[in-house]
């Protein structure tokens, strides 16, 4: 799971930085479209990451 989430991410983040390049702007519509969807990858992945790290401290 974690890994298909690290492949959404990097693909979002260079998805991101081709429409700023494309559009010529960071603050394009398309632009921030992409990098609201990535941060919701990144809080997924980050929500993820703590809830193993909580459960090898229970363990």
């Amino acid at each position: 799971m974690e890994s298909i989430l690290q492949e959404k991410i990097e693909s979002l983040r260079f998805e991101m930085i081709n429409q700023a390049f494309i559009n010529g702007s960071l603050t394009h519509e398309k632009v921030i479209s992409v990098s609201q969807l990535l941060d919701r990858y990144i809080l997924l992945y980050q929500k993820i990451i703590l809830k193993k790290a909580q459960l090898k401290l229970i363990s």
